[in-house]
């Protein structure tokens, strides 16, 4: 009976050994993944000098060498500053400095690719390639990051969703469970084996949120191969949605659900679901708000946005087949596909203050203005345009939403009208600008107006010499800057 304490004993002394081990190995793995990952992550400097709708400021940000050969380094759309013009610095891991390029953003998914001269990154530096197989729920990662450009940050977690959609434009995001802070934006997620599998891009307190790695690696086999990275959408803002809510609510059927439920288990129960469609997209003709995506030519997503997104970029034809289920019952929709790319800024004209460009989905998706429309979003205070009302004001500026329909009796419709009609349009000092305001409801007390969303407006403008020489800003995708020409007005 003596000898019973003494047997637990060494199995206790035995456990903790062996736990003992499990950490150490733990804690060198986590080691190697660090002293490695931390040579291929740069600390990237912004700063936007012009921009259609985002902000002009400076900012830092995260990124990584993906393949030193191309000098192609990896990070967010927020990090450079997507429809603008900009001017980037990247930090090496060993405080060397190299100036950079925006050479690929994307307009949905919150990536971008830098490029420098190979010659200029450090012989020591090291890259980090995406990995070929996609990860597991619950899976561990490693997150290497320059937090707040004040270091190396590295932390541990594990995969608590794989097919959650976020982001500014809908996107297949990781939800990890793990905190990390501000500047940690376009780090890398490993996997065990140092490759990336996702971008990091947001968060909160208690998870990080990671954009899926399929969307990059798939641009970055475009650019190694010359190619534009093919980009197709149909034009829908997609949410998940439970599919309990939508037999409570929209007549599906229970039975589907359940077969769904063990086909699909990491989709835990969502599906893909419309929640806006993009006014002027081939998406506005057929689709609806509430529609469930079930599947894209006859392969069943299972929550999967990233394999409907996919699906779209590889698609050869010109219309899609969607399966969608709407009110409960089970229908087949043909779509149109359009090329994103084609909507990205490639085109600006400065004049009278106020920066005129065509609604890319971005916009679209934020403002409610059609796809392509002609828009203005930021006018310089004190200039020629700064006549048109204020709607709304943020961090102490002047945020607009206009498409713009009309100057002096002359009907507008996109930049080439405008190049066309400045001519006319500047001949006079005194114009009418007729406009759609798609700013929020806003009522301004102060001057007894009440001015509501989507209203039809008119201005007055008066053009003064000193801002009224238009020019326009041209994006050259053979040396990846922005080429400035001014425009002839006789």
């Amino acid at each position: 009976m003596k000898k019973l304490p003494i047997l637990l004993k060494l199995l206790f002394i035995i456990n903790l050994v062996f736990l003992n081990n499990i950490v150490l190995a733990s804690s060198e793995t986590s080691t190697i993944i660090f002293e490695k990952a931390k040579k291929a992550i740069v600390t990237i400097d912004t700063r936007i000098a012009v921009s259609a709708y985002d902000d002009t400021s400076s900012w830092t940000g995260t990124g990584f060498i993906n393949d030193k050969n191309n000098g192609y380094i990896i990070t967010n759309t927020h990090v450079v500053g997507g429809a603008s013009i900009g001017t980037y610095f990247v930090t090496f891991y060993n405080g060397e400095q190299a100036e950079a390029k925006l050479i690929y953003y994307d307009i949905w998914q919150d990536y971008a690719v830098l490029k420098v001269e190979s010659k200029d990154i450090p012989a020591s530096a090291t890259q980090i390639s995406f990995a070929s197989e996609f990860p597991k729920l619950n899976q561990k990662v490693f997150v290497v990051g320059n937090t707040e450009a004040k270091g190396f940050s590295f932390h541990t977690g594990y995969l608590s969703d794989l097919y959650n959609i976020e982001g500014l434009m809908p996107q297949c995001t990781y939800v990890i469970n793990l905190n990390t802070t501000g500047g940690a934006s376009g780090s890398p997620v490993l996997n065990d084996k140092i490759e990336a599998i996702g971008v990091l891009y947001g968060g909160g307190k208690t998870h990080s949120l990671a954009l899926h790695g399929d969307y990059v690696a798939r641009t970055l086999e475009s650019l190694k191969n010359n190619k534009q990275p093919g980009r197709k959408h149909i034009g829908i803002i997609s949410e998940l949605y439970s599919l309990n809510k939508a037999v409570r609510h929209h007549n599906f059927p229970k039975e589907e659900m359940d077969k769904y439920i063990k086909k699909f288990p990491d989709s835990r129960n969502r599906v893909i679901s419309i929640k806006a469609v993009l006014a002027g997209s081939p998406a506005a003709k057929s689709l609806k708000a509430g529609d469930i995506i079930w599947a894209v030519n006859d392969k069943e997503l299972g929550g999967n946005l990233a394999l409907f997104d996919r699906e779209m970029d590889n698609f050869k034809g010109i219309a899609i087949k969607l399966t969608i289920f709407r009110d409960g019952k089970k229908l087949e929709q043909a779509v149109d596909l359009y090329d994103v790319n084609n909507n990205k800024i490639a085109k600006m004209i400065n004049f009278g203050g106020a920066v005129f460009f065509e609604a890319d989905d971005y916009f679209s998706n934020k403002s409610g203005i059609p796809l392509k429309a002609l828009s203005i979003a930021s006018v310089q205070s004190g200039s020629s345009f700064s006549s048109i009302p204020t709607f709304f004001t943020k961090d102490y500026k002047n945020v607009y939403r206009l498409q713009i329909f009309e100057m002096k009796d002359l009907a507008l419709s996109n930049l080439d009208d405008l190049v066309k009609c400045l001519p006319a349009i500047t001949k006079e000092k005194f114009i009418t600008v007729r406009f759609r305001n798609y700013q929020p409801y806003y009522a301004n007390f102060g001057y007894n107006e009440l001015i509501s969303s989507h209203d039809d407006m008119i201005a007055d403008v008066t053009l003064d010499s000193i801002d009224t020489k238009p020019y326009i800003l041209k994006y050259n995708t053979i040396s990846h800057d922005w080429d400035m020409e001014n425009i002839k007005l006789q």
